[in-house]
């Protein structure tokens, strides 16, 4: 099931036997296998959680759970010790992607970043949406209303890199023909 980045921030966390273990603020992932490495909550027990820090922003690893309004998590707060560990700001975040610029092989602006999709049975970042630049829809041969904006949905695999801009495999003929138009 793919959901959006947003989907998941700001949800509360409970483990199965009812305690709230906390707040997701975001999401750890490897940016080149693209793959999430873990949540990143904030919470007042890390040391009921035994991470070996007193912080309070803690990584869980993602496993199945039940999403609500609340995150239910499959084990009781005893088990989560294996899967917790201290927050680690050396391991990129979701979040950092919003807002980032995404140009072609060739350095064309295709547009900017607006969402992050994951899917949650693999647990993989599978695709991004770009808020398509004006000079983008023009080169693409696209029609929009007068005051639209154009939303697409690009797969990862069309990333070629990504730092402080993303840079796609392709040029904009072959991003035309691989993005989904969204809402």
């Amino acid at each position: 099931m793919q959901i959006p980045l947003g989907s998941l921030k700001d949800k509360k966390m409970i483990s199965s036997d009812a305690y709230e273990v906390g707040e997701i603020i975001d999401i750890r992932y490897d940016p080149f296998e693209r793959n999430v490495v873990g949540l990143r909550i904030r919470t007042k027990r890390s040391e009921m959680l035994a991470a070996g820090s007193r912080k309070t922003t803690l990584l869980i690893l993602p496993e199945n759970f039940i999403l609500n309004d609340v995150l239910l998590l499959n084990r009781p707060i005893e088990a989560l010790k294996d899967a917790v560990s201290p927050d680690n700001d050396n391991i990129a975040s979701l979040s950092s992607l919003i807002s980032s610029k995404v140009v072609t092989k060739d350095n064309q602006l295709v547009g900017t970043v607006t969402t992050v999709m994951i899917n949650i049975d693999t647990w993989k970042v599978s695709s991004l949406v770009i808020r398509l630049d004006k000079g983008a829809i023009e080169a693409m041969k696209m029609k929009k209303g007068f005051f639209s904006k154009i939303n697409a949905e690009i797969g990862t695999e069309m990333i070629l890199s990504s730092s402080d801009m993303i840079h796609l495999n392709g040029n904009m003929d072959d991003i035309r023909e691989r993005m989904t138009i969204v809402e």
